[in-house]
């Protein structure tokens, strides 16, 4: 008995060491997952940010640029319309197209900087999602050693009685005792009672 104690102990030992790897392993995986989460997600932002305050300052400079050339534009239509001066308002309206178009680029420089923020190469969605496979993935592992723990457990509690009671029980079931237990009263219910006593699991046995 003292034996089996000793390896159900030792047993219990090992199951107690393997959890305690379990958490660690946990610990440490999930750890490593949310810093690079973490990482990856502020990197998103942060990228996403500088576009976006470049972005509101060129178009701060552009829209400046637009009301400018407008006026001007205007201011020499104006001219026009008293002097009919058509080679000097023609002079005029074609640099300002010149400006225009310089605007529009800057305008589809602008665009394309905030297309590349609203669409990167891995949203917060997908960071999001790639955390989430990335956990699945580690938790393989996890469940890997948390089923040695169960199959430990599962070794020490086998509900089967011990071989020693099962022998004892087929020798008394297996001898005719209970012909001994009724002594000279061997009615059927005195014999019933005695097989009972004797452990069998049927009286028709």
């Amino acid at each position: 008995m003292a034996t089996a104690e000793k390896t159900a102990r030792s047993m219990l030992k090992e199951a107690n060491e393997l959890g305690n790897t379990l958490r660690e392993i946990v610990r440490r995986d999930i750890a490593d997952e949310t810093r690079r989460f973490n990482d990856t997600l502020s990197q998103r932002i942060q990228l996403a940010s500088e576009a976006i305050i470049q972005a509101v300052k060129a178009k701060e400079a552009i829209a400046a640029g637009a009301s400018s050339i407008s006026s001007k534009l205007e201011k020499a239509h104006r001219k026009y319309s008293k002097n009919n001066n058509i080679e000097e308002f023609r002079e005029i309206l074609r640099s300002t197209l010149t400006e225009i178009q310089l605007l529009r680029e800057q305008h589809e420089t602008v665009a394309k900087s905030l297309r590349e923020a609203q669409t990167p190469s891995r949203s917060a969605v997908e960071i999001v999602e790639r955390f989430a496979i990335e956990l699945q993935k580690a938790a393989g592992g996890w469940e890997a050693t948390g089923r040695e723990i169960d199959e430990i457990i599962a070794n020490m509690c086998d509900p089967n009685p011990d071989v020693a009671l099962i022998e004892l029980e087929k020798y008394l079931t297996e001898n005719g005792f209970e012909i001994v237990l009724v002594g000279e009263n061997r009615s059927e219910e005195a014999l019933e009672e005695a097989r009972r006593q004797l452990g069998y699991s049927d009286s028709s046995e």
